[in-house]
């Protein structure tokens, strides 16, 4: 049967090979339907020509009408191309619903190959660029209901070395991040940086964000984020200057890359790297939802740190519903309040489940606790703290039972975070164990507590033990001032940790 519609598409994807029209080749790559009516002509073809099983016809048939390719440049034959649209087109005839994921990711790694050509690559980038999109919606949405994929594997279990099997969103993303290597190991510009004589990324450079986005946004959907380090790190090593992109892929990379320092203890780096999507993301409405993101993660990150929202960020409407959830927890951490601050981060509290969806809970949890310590101690110590007479060379003091009396009390109105400071019941029979035991703090964790502040740098003194008092060090560089000298404002403590040096993933 002729296959007349077939034969001029395949007629005018060689032209552009010849032109090297990049623009117009990705333009009649069509991946997502619904198809235009030229294309349900050559679907139409393809099944009543080109079933499925002759794919070997099929085959020849793009080798004989895209000579362009088997020719290739500079000696090197494209024959990646051919067999590329050889998948394509067997995307096109076999597509339905439930195999459409599998097409998909055929047709990515068919392209991945294409895209690796050292001349010709580029031609075929912004292609790579489109099915990457479609693959990483599919697998978020196959992993949102893997009830849709029927037969297909979704993984689970363990694999045949014993270990965990590869989940369906891991080899959607380990896919892309084939086309990710290949953009950012390309190396066929006219400098070595990877930039034009404009500051513009070049060849198959071009699209290393838009892989690395796509790649980390499967990841973090999937909750397989230690998988996004290997990125991050290579990026800092080979990749092109962020700023050399478009602001769109600066914001996207910039927020994953955020909530993954964030989800690993480094609240600084996290900081700083959100506040800069947050002043490059577009203040628009259409841009609402990608802000309001941002900014659950900055203020999570800057109020560890001790800087609190103001009520004019706290008033925006991106942050609609935010004030409920972050200012009890600047409140409580501010007075030193430590039974409301857990009341408000409690597992069985009100925004808990909110607070657990974004993955927020315990670093709150731990870190806020530490902050209202500080709060409370020197709360404490501007109540009943003895400063010296003027001229004294003694250090002002604060007698430790008043903070056990303190603590206790806070204790004593609150649930606790920690579940050890209950008795345990399989002590129960044993020789030392009394369940009239006194279970509040004590001397020791006092001392505990103060000790933690002093070495995090949050107050500057130290414990007398024999004399059961905190000494309060360098007044008589503060002009006397007792309060001055030993809480340090928390801000100029840790976030300026944050600020020094570079970030790992982030290159400026």
């Amino acid at each position: 049967m002729a296959t007349p519609m077939l034969g001029q598409f395949l007629t005018q994807i060689n032209g552009f090979i010849k032109a090297r029209n990049e623009t117009s080749l990705t333009d009649y790559l069509v991946l997502e339907p619904p198809f235009g009516q030229g294309y349900t002509q050559i679907i139409a073809e393809l099944r009543a020509t080109y079933p499925a099983g002759k794919d070997a016809a099929l085959e020849a048939k793009c080798a004989q009408l895209l000579p362009e390719a088997e020719k290739g440049d500079q000696g090197a034959t494209w024959t990646a191309f051919i067999r590329y649209m050889v998948t394509y087109l067997g995307y096109l005839r076999d597509g339905q619903y439930r195999r459409t994921y599998e097409l998909l990711s055929e047709v990515q790694g068919r392209v991945n190959s294409a895209l690796s050509h050292s001349t010709l690559g580029y031609l075929i980038l912004y292609t790579a660029i489109t099915n990457a999109r479609l693959v990483c919606r599919l697998a978020i949405g196959l992993d949102r209901h893997p009830e849709l994929l029927g037969p297909l594997m979704t993984g689970g279990g363990a694999g045949e070395d014993g270990g965990a099997r590869e989940t369906l969103p891991e080899k959607a993303a380990n896919t892309i991040r084939v086309a990710f290597t290949t953009a950012l190991n390309d190396r066929s510009g006219s400098q070595a940086n990877g930039l034009d004589s404009h500051g513009k990324p070049e060849g198959r450079r071009k699209g290393v964000y838009s892989f690395a986005n796509l790649c980390l946004k499967i990841l973090f959907q999937c909750k397989k984020t230690r998988n996004a380090s290997q990125i991050f790190q290579n990026i800092t090593s080979n990749a092109p200057s962020l700023n050399a992109y478009p602001k769109a892929q600066q914001v996207t990379y910039l927020y994953y890359l955020g909530r993954f320092l964030w989800q690993n203890g480094h609240f600084g780096s996290s900081a700083k790297v959100l506040g800069r999507a947050w002043e490059l993301c577009h203040a628009g409405p259409g841009a609402a939802k990608q802000r309001r993101s941002i900014l659950i993660y900055l203020i999570a990150s800057n109020l560890i740190l001790g800087r609190f929202p103001s009520t004019t960020l706290l008033g925006l409407p991106e942050a609609h519903g935010l004030t409920e959830k972050f200012m009890p927890i600047c409140l409580a951490v501010r007075s030193g309040n430590l039974s409301a601050l857990r009341r408000h981060l409690d597992f069985d509290s009100e925004h808990a489940a909110w607070f657990l969806h974004f993955r927020l809970l315990l670093q709150l949890r731990n870190r806020c606790e530490v902050l209202a310590w500080r709060s409370l101690v020197r709360k404490v110590f501007l109540l009943k703290g003895t400063l010296p007479e003027a001229g004294s060379n003694k250090a002002a003091f604060l007698d430790l039972p008043l903070l056990v009396v303190a603590f206790r009390a806070v204790d004593s109105q609150g649930p606790s975070l920690d579940p050890e400071d209950e008795p345990d019941p399989d002590l129960e029979g044993t020789t030392d164990f009394d369940p009239k035991m006194e279970t509040g703090i004590d001397e020791y964790g006092i001392i505990s507590i103060l000790s933690s502040l002093v070495d995090q740098g949050l107050l500057r003194g130290l414990v007398a033990h024999k004399q059961q008092k905190l000494a309060i060090l360098g007044s008589k560089n503060f002009g006397g001032d007792a309060v001055a000298a030993g809480f340090p404002a928390v801000w100029g403590v840790i976030g300026k940790k944050g600020e020094a040096g570079g970030v790992v993933g982030w290159k400026t």
